[in-house]
């Protein structure tokens, strides 16, 4: 130890003030023994709990620099708790990065589909009230011109079952989301996108107006309107305070600055959408915090600090397994969540995504834990990808080897049409933005720039773990016809049809085009010559 330690005034040597060596020595003899007592003291009473605690701390930050990083993402906010105590809360980059704002724990962010899940706990309320049914026909509750229709103009028979586990039939929409225009009213969002473009219960089809019905039926159930609602049963009685159903623009700061990817792959500063047309689907604005809240009462069986929210049978319903995503596939949806099942226990989690910010919302009722992650990107990357690893930090038996297990079958590669994945009145988007399937031997690559990249390692014949992107962590079943990512299904194009296909007609008919041209301008050449000479004959 520097002997400018020792002599601070608290032990000089030698004594002074006539003190004898043997007392000055033993006075502070009992002062350090003293010491050494108390601080093994607070080692073994105090410390251990925080030596557990702060091992995951420090790899939860890692992971979240990590994947911040590698997804070029301006900022990433998680929470990781367990038994309603927080395990980790790391927050890492920028708010606003033009303004140099950092982003902190009181930093919100739009949520985009996680708002899913919130919904169906409101329209479990009302179920629990019994004013509505989950298995009878919503007409009823509905005015006739928000009802389900088919191709022909009749109604059809929904329940809100199927459409809080996206089982409707009612197709995928992008009304609101560029290129097509903003929505003017919730009423006019649900009437443009209420015929079914599959019988109910047929087809699994991910729907935003599904939600978006489905919150209006609880609003119109319980004669409020959805957000006054939504406050009312959730927000309020949990103390989500930092938490909206409104304008982004409306928010009360700090709120992320959103943004897009650029063509370099860049964060590109993008202003936040007004998403309330579609509130029950996707216009959450909140903190990883609140969501703690919401998330510790779902774990709780509906319970929130001694207050019940939610009946127990109601929470068990939303995460249960209601619809397979494919026969062989142990996943699909449960009510508002995606469910996956394992020898670990059922996992239960959502995503979500706007026009400038992503997230993940992830539970493990088994071990009581969730993780929650969100970003200011339009990217799924950071916030799947970071939240899988932090829940398989905080439950290591939910790890998976990223190794593949099986034989890779050979017929996979080729072009894939996600029909379903498309909102109908944009249906060309799925021809000119396929999935590009190619395998390399050990592991499948998918890419398309509706869905990101993403590989598939195989874990059993035609069976894969799905690493990167989007549905990280989810599985996939594929054959050399049909592949099922997660609740995406796709179906191989014809030769004909594929990318490489269209360009060539797309050649073929541009020579076409340019030797019509050519031959009506030459013609036309001719034409103005041979009269110029008989001109000059006269």
């Amino acid at each position: 130890m520097p002997c400018g330690i020792w002599n601070q005034g608290r032990f000089r040597w030698p004594p002074t003030g006539g003190e004898s060596p043997f007392v000055y020595m033993s006075r502070h003899a009992v002062f350090a023994s003293v010491a050494l007592i108390v601080t093994a003291l607070i080692l073994v009473f105090g410390a251990a709990p925080r030596g557990q605690a702060q091992p995951l701390q420090e790899e939860a930050a890692g992971i979240v620099v990590d994947e911040r990083s590698d997804a070029a993402a301006p900022a990433l906010s998680v929470l990781v708790l367990q038994d309603a105590a927080v395990l980790a809360r790391v927050v890492d980059g920028m708010a606003d990065p033009v303004q140099g704002v950092e982003a902190g724990i009181d930093t919100a962010f739009p949520a985009g589909s996680v708002t899913k899940t919130v919904t169906a706990a409101i329209v479990m309320t009302e179920v629990d009230a019994g004013r509505l049914d989950l298995d009878t026909p919503i007409a009823p509750h509905l005015p006739p011109h928000l009802r389900p229709v088919d191709a022909t103009g009749a109604e059809v028979d929904v329940t809100l079952r199927q459409l809080l586990s996206h089982n409707s039939g009612l197709p995928v929409t992008w009304d609101g989301f560029p290129p097509l225009p903003p929505v003017e009213s919730r009423a006019a969002y649900i009437a443009a996108s209420r015929s079914v473009v599959h019988p109910p219960g047929e087809r699994l089809v991910y729907s935003n107006v599904a939600f978006v019905l489905a919150g209006e039926i609880a609003a119109i159930s319980a004669g409020m309107s959805f957000e006054d609602l939504a406050q009312a049963r959730l927000f309020d009685p949990l103390g989500m305070t930092r938490t909206s159903l409104g304008r982004a623009a409306d928010y009360a700061a700090p709120l992320a600055v959103g943004h897009t990817r650029g063509q370099n792959g860049a964060a590109v500063p993008e202003p936040h959408l007004d998403l309330t047309p579609m509130a029950a689907a996707g216009s959450l604005l909140t903190t990883p915090e609140d969501l703690a809240r919401f998330a510790i009462m779902l774990l709780g069986g509906g319970v929130f600090e001694g207050e019940r929210i939610l009946s127990a049978a109601a929470t068990e319903e939303m995460m249960s397994l209601q619809v397979r995503a494919h026969p062989r596939l142990d996943e699909g949806f449960g009510l508002g969540f995606g469910v996956q099942l394992s020898e670990a226990g059922r996992l239960v989690w959502w995503d979500g995504t706007t026009n400038a910010a992503a997230s993940r919302f992830a539970l493990h009722p088994a071990s009581g834990t969730a993780v929650i992650a969100m970003t200011n990107i339009a990217d799924n990357q950071a916030t799947s990808v970071a939240g899988r690893r932090l829940l398989e930090l905080a439950v290591p038996e939910l790890a998976v080897s990223r190794e593949p297990s099986a034989t890779l079958a050979d017929g996979i590669d080729g072009y894939y049409l996600a029909s379903d994945f498309v909102d109908p009145d944009l249906w060309f988007l799925a021809y000119i933005n396929p999935l590009r399937v190619e395998s390399d031997g050990a592991a499948v690559q998918v890419s398309s720039s509706l869905v990101g990249s993403m590989t598939l390692i195989p874990v059993a014949p035609n069976r894969f773990r799905v690493a990167g992107g989007l549905f990280d962590g989810a599985g996939a079943f594929a054959t050399g016809d049909l592949i099922q990512i997660g609740f995406l299904r796709a179906e191989r194009l014809p030769a004909l049809l594929t990318p490489p296909a269209l360009l060539g007609y797309a050649a073929v008919l541009g020579i076409i085009i340019f030797a019509l041209l050519g031959a009506g301008l030459r013609a036309g050449w001719r034409r103005l010559r041979h009269a110029r000479q008989r001109s000059a004959i006269r």
